[in-house]
């Protein structure tokens, strides 16, 4: 958001993302939620004394929790369908608003000595952005008319806003623009043209938004269970495929000209110690974008994860609640809000590292994703079992 800020933008553009930036956190908020209710409600009825007259009565706190226990099932099964239809059309739509925010105001995205893709064939590199208009030391390469490949070097620019909003313009100051046409057949296809000032104006491209994954790296989250299933099943049958292919390399040649290597001459052995680096160098490549493509898939993978952890997430944090308002005996916005906040604090961070261990593919990602379960659920089960049994009577 900060980088909306004091660019111009019109404000309801602003409000549309903080309005699909909060439909994509709901999963984090229901089971916050339903923790901090769940204490606050069980502790205003154990502080009213009506919790001693329930169970005087012959009924368990158990048999008192199942009417939320069914509310918060209801809950978490709506959750997992809100996470797998609403939550990804949310992040679809405020990728295609941030690419059409990319097109009219592409200072957001330029960052200085980096080459940006800001749409298909066009990359522009600056090396000082002053601000968000003044742009130093360009260097803009695009295709034009006939795949004709246009190159602008300058050594300041301004970007011109469009009231259009389909394109974006650059003041250009001392510089050279070069075009070369190899496919036209001329004998003399590349110009070269030298400028104090001209304007240059770009188009957006006539594009659909189902392709904008090739922009953003986290185009998975846009996705249900239905097409990251999908996804995960073709990168898995792709990555098998290229294993396959990594390993029938041909090492043996590599050990045989080993046997050989002190029967050579000094230069033939020259030439072996070449060969030898160049191919060392291509296994570290390789091995190198084996790794990218497992972190790709895991990413995939992990987020197919999430859509089941949250739901169940909700049940566990009621089952810990629910019991913890009970011990507490206390109701309001004290007490239970505090703890309510350690405990997410908890598990937030532990979700948090183990999603940057699965993301990387560090750790198996089902495991990452379902590792604070795993840890709270048998804390819950204890919580409430010890409570039932009035275990916890003394406090």
């Amino acid at each position: 958001m900060d980088e909306l800020t004091g660019k111009n933008i019109n404000i309801l553009i602003i409000l549309k993302f903080i309005y699909y930036f909060g439909i994509s956190i709901i999963p984090l908020v229901i089971p916050i939620s339903i923790l901090l209710t769940s204490i606050i409600t069980y502790g205003y009825i154990s502080e009213s004394q009506e919790l001693i007259a329930i169970k005087s009565s012959g009924i368990s706190l158990f048999r008192v929790m199942k009417p939320l226990l069914c509310i918060t099932f209801l809950l978490s099964v709506g959750l997992y369908f809100f996470s797998d239809f609403s939550i990804p059309e949310a992040k679809r739509k405020a990728q295609e608003l941030g690419y059409q925010i990319s097109i009219t105001h592409p200072s957001l995205r330029l960052k200085e000595g980096v080459f940006v893709n800001l749409f298909p064939d066009f990359f522009i590199k600056i090396g000082k952005k002053k601000n968000s208009k003044l742009l130093e030391n360009l260097f803009i390469f695009f295709y034009g008319k006939n795949l004709a490949i246009n190159t602008i070097l300058a050594e300041k620019g301004i970007l011109i806003p469009n009231k259009k909003e389909d394109g974006f313009q650059i003041k250009l100051m001392k510089g050279f623009f070069y075009r070369d046409n190899p496919y036209e057949g001329k004998t003399y296809s590349y110009q070269m043209v030298h400028f104090n000032s001209f304007i240059q104006s770009f188009k957006k491209p006539l594009i659909e938004y189902k392709n904008l994954d090739y922009y953003y790296d986290d185009s998975y989250k846009t996705l249900d269970t239905k097409k990251l299933m999908e996804k995960i099943h073709f990168l898995k049958k792709k990555n098998c495929q290229l294993y396959s292919d990594f390993q029938k390399l041909n090492y043996n040649s590599l050990f045989q000209k080993k046997k050989i290597f002190f029967k050579r001459s000094k230069n033939k052995k020259r030439s072996l110690l070449l060969h030898i680096s160049i191919l060392i160098d291509e296994l570290q490549h390789q091995k190198k974008f084996l790794q990218n493509r497992k972190k790709h898939l895991a990413k995939y993978q992990f987020e197919l994860q999430k859509k089941f952890t949250f739901p169940v997430t909700c049940i566990i944090m009621f089952l810990i609640g629910a019991p913890l308002g009970a011990i507490i005996r206390k109701g309001g916005m004290g007490r239970p809000t505090l703890i309510a906040i350690i405990i997410f604090i908890i598990y937030h961070t532990l979700l948090t590292i183990t999603q940057n261990q699965g993301e990387k593919a560090e750790i198996w990602p089902w495991i990452g994703a379902w590792i604070p379960n795993f840890v709270f659920f048998p804390l819950s089960i204890w919580i409430t079992y010890k409570t039932v049994m009035d275990d916890f009577y003394y406090m």
